[in-house]
Parts: structure tokens; C-alpha cells; sequence
């Protein structure tokens, strides 16, 4: 399991600073919203190793009621207010932006392949997390698996943006750049309600364990 997180913190790693770096070069909204999404998913990324980490190194490890996923859930919590705030940075740059796809083919090629072949690496890592999801019965590795999916769709979007913006239709770009945004956002609101559950149930969890010991 850890060898499969890993791989994939790895991955979006690597297309993050594709992304980000042609999405700024060649003025792509789309890339470039896309590379800030890949970044969030270091972040979760992280959270997912933590967690494996720690059951690898105490798999009989019981704390108490309530207790076990309470720091899960900050941590899940924090990267989503993240999330929310950086779809809301990327919506408001893709309403104001006026800048158009670079005019050098190379660059827009470029931007084009790149976006492309994030699309292909995102449903790649997908399959691949969702085998090892399966076979090893893992809950967590199953869920980052749907949420490589979503990025893959999110890439898409961004590639869909790059061809329009190529084919004369710049504000495509710029269209793409907003959905991701609200993709973002909606993924980070609803990260955040399933936190704040997991914070109500673990707090009713001690609640009701105090009135027991009591």
C-alpha cells in the first residue's frame, strides 16, 4: 500500500511542475489551474503516506473512542479550507484574466501535450490504485484512486481548453481555467463537510465514553 501511494505522490509531483510551468509559459488558464489542482494532491497525497505509515508501524495500535480519526479529520480539514481557498484564487484569475495562448507554436504545442498527457498518467494512476485498492481491501487507497479519476477529468477539461484556445477560441482556455476552479471547490466543500462529520462523531465518541467511565 505504501509502495502505491508513494508512486503516486511521486507522479504528481512530476506533473505538477510540468503543468505549472507550461501553463505560465504559454499563458494557459486551463494548464495552469490544472497544475494548481496536481498541487492539492500532494497535500492529500501526504495525509494518505501518514496514515499507511503509521498503521505499518503500529497495525495493533486501538486508541480510545473517538480518537482514531480525529487527527485524520483536521488534517483533512485544513487541506480542504486550502482547497476552497485556492479554487476561489483560480476562479477570480480565470474572470480577470486577459491574456491569450502564447502565439509560439512550439509553446502551444507543448501546453497541448502536456495537458494531454496528464489526462492519460491521471487514469493510468486510477487503474492502478484501484487494483491495489482491491487486492489489498484498503478503504483509503480505494479513495484516492476515484479521486485520480476526477483529476483525470479535471485534465481533460484542461486539454479540451488548449485545443479550443488553439482553434481560435481563446475564451475556451479561460472557461476551462473556471470549471477546474469550481471542481476544485466543490471537491474541497465536500472534503470539508465529511471532516466536519468525522469531528461530530468523534467528539460524541468521548462524549459518551466520559458518561460510561463515569
Amino acid at each position: 500500500m505504501l509502495k502505491a501511494a508513494s508512486a503516486s505522490a511521486l507522479l504528481n509531483a512530476f506533473l505538477m511542475a510540468m503543468q505549472i510551468a507550461i501553463g505560465l509559459t504559454a499563458h494557459s488558464d486551463g494548464l495552469f489551474a490544472d497544475g494548481v489542482h496536481t498541487l492539492s494532491d500532494l497535500a492529500a497525497d501526504s495525509i494518505v503516506l501518514f496514515v499507511l505509515f503509521l498503521s505499518t508501524k503500529h497495525p495493533n495500535a486501538t486508541p480510545p473512542d473517538g480518537d482514531s480519526n480525529v487527527p485524520q479529520a483536521v488534517a483533512s480539514l485544513f487541506i480542504a479550507a486550502l482547497l476552497i481557498i485556492t479554487a476561489a484564487e483560480m476562479l477570480w484569475h480565470s474572470i480577470a484574466q486577459t491574456a491569450t495562448l502564447s502565439g509560439n507554436t512550439t509553446m502551444q504545442v507543448s501546453a497541448l501535450a502536456v495537458s494531454g498527457f496528464v489526462t492519460i498518467a491521471k487514469e493510468t494512476l486510477f487503474r492502478y490504485m484501484r487494483a491495489e485498492g482491491q487486492r489489498t481491501g484498503s478503504a483509503i487507497l480505494l479513495a484516492s484512486a476515484w479521486h485520480a479519476r476526477m483529476d483525470a477529468v479535471s485534465a481533460l477539461v484542461a486539454t479540451l481548453g488548449v485545443a479550443g484556445s488553439m482553434a481560435g477560441m481563446p475564451m475556451l482556455d479561460h472557461v476551462a481555467g473556471a470549471a477546474i476552479g469550481l471542481m476544485i471547490m466543490r471537491m474541497g466543500s465536500v472534503s470539508a463537510r465529511s471532516a466536519l462529520q468525522q469531528l461530530s462523531a468523534g467528539t460524541a465518541g468521548k462524549t459518551a465514553a466520559g458518561h460510561t467511565a463515569e
